[in-house]
């Protein structure tokens, strides 16, 4: 079960990566409203996430329960704040810190 948890994870991020490629998408110029949405970094993101969603299916299929899953998926609110200070250069601000601690306290809560 372990490595079940270990593939949530690393699916969790590699969504939180993707919303990295669709926000670069986002501060690019594009000729057209069809080259915005249909450009490498917006369909790269789209692949990753239906990559994202089969893993899901699996885990889900091994054992994993939906609620588990669910309280897994929050790490994403942690995660792509810290990818967009690293990649973005963002400001993380007391109200995001804020945010993410009662996420966390949040996960904590329902695991106890």
């Amino acid at each position: 079960m372990m490595m079940e948890y270990l593939f949530v994870v690393l699916g969790i991020l590699a969504s939180s990566m993707s919303q990295m490629l669709l926000k670069a998408s986002s501060k690019k110029e594009h000729q057209s409203r069809v080259s915005e949405i249909l450009n490498p970094l917006v369909l790269t993101s789209y692949g990753v996430f239906f990559c994202v969603l089969l893993i899901n299916i699996w885990v889900m299929s091994r054992g994993l329960l939906l609620k588990e899953l669910a309280i897994l998926e929050a790490l994403g609110y942690i995660f792509v704040p810290m990818l967009s200070w690293f990649f973005f250069k963002e400001a993380i601000t007391r109200a995001t810190l804020l945010a993410i601690t009662f996420i966390v306290l949040g996960l904590i809560m329902f695991y106890l």
